[in-house]
């Protein structure tokens, strides 16, 4: 037996997708052709039309080639009956009143509908209008300089590479180079410790994918949010134990030739934009053919 607020959950979607349905074909209607608007079932006083139909049958994967479908085709009608009669009967019990949420799904695929309302791709005109008055959000990519100490692990052939053990084990020195960076600087402490690196750290500007070419995306990630200056922590990559100084910060100012450079975030950042105002213009809408009174909640 389903659970009352499985039941009503189900239920509440029947309403949603014949809602969401009923409206579309109110918005579209003066596009269709009267074929496609054929009344094909009536339930109580409620009409289903072929247009209807086949947005449901489509839904539910139904495919049909030849005049042999005719079974498929009646299933699926007795399918939106059925439904039709339980939304109508949701409807008459104000489930979609009483049932929190049977509401909170309604309210979301309502506003689904609304987004799609307009879902026209804006012109690259419109794109770099939107670049050009939001400027400021738009940053380009640093590029830094880092020093580095190197420490290479005596556990070079063993299981124990990268391990608590193999920290524990070179522990005091480390912290002996911590100390003598915060005392003498990382200058000095890169002169009288660091090894030699199998893959030197390039002494130039780096962006973030030159980075994690030498150190991996996980080290450039906490690498790429270092302020100028700042040291890190003891950090084990490969075979060896690294701290990185940041030398250097550099970004580019943005301005309006580099709209190709983001053009991807900017259509994303104007379609939700665009998003934001429709809604806020619906829901303007909606109260402005509304009756709404408020009350003392106290």
């Amino acid at each position: 037996m389903i659970k009352n607020s499985n039941l009503y959950l189900f239920i509440g979607s029947l309403i949603i997708g014949l809602l969401i349905l009923s409206i579309d074909i109110f918005y579209n209607q003066n596009q269709k052709s009267f074929s496609k608007n054929r009344a094909i079932a009536k339930v109580n006083d409620q009409y289903i039309n072929e247009d209807q139909f086949l947005k449901y049958a489509v839904s539910l994967g139904a495919d049909f080639k030849a005049e042999e479908d005719q079974e498929l085709i009646n299933l699926v009608l007795e399918r939106m009956i059925e439904e039709e009669l339980l939304v109508q009967r949701a409807i008459e019990l104000k489930l979609h009143h009483q049932d929190i949420q049977v509401r909170k799904v309604l309210i979301e695929q309502i506003i689904e509908f609304i987004l799609q309302l307009d879902n026209s791709t804006p012109s690259n005109e419109i794109l770099q209008k939107y670049f050009k008055d939001n400027i400021g959000k738009y940053k380009s990519e640093a590029e830094f300089k880092i020093d580095s100490i190197f420490i290479k692990s005596q556990s070079q052939n063993s299981a124990m590479l990268g391990s608590d053990y193999d920290f524990e084990l070179h522990q005091d020195k480390l912290d002996e180079i911590q100390n003598l960076i915060r005392t003498n600087g990382f200058k000095e402490a890169k002169q009288r410790f660091s090894d030699t690196q199998f893959l030197p750290i390039p002494n130039k500007f780096m962006k973030y994918k030159d980075c994690v070419q030498y150190l991996g995306p996980s080290n450039c990630n906490n690498i790429k949010g270092m302020a100028l200056g700042s040291i890190s922590e003891t950090i084990f990559y490969n075979n060896g134990f690294y701290i990185f100084k940041i030398d250097e910060l550099s970004q580019t100012q943005v301005n309006e030739t580099n709209f190709n450079d983001f053009k991807e975030q900017v259509l994303f950042d104007y379609n939700n934009y665009q998003d934001d105002q429709s809604f806020i213009e619906y829901i303007e809408f909606l109260k402005s053919r509304a009756s709404i009174s408020k009350f003392d909640l106290k």
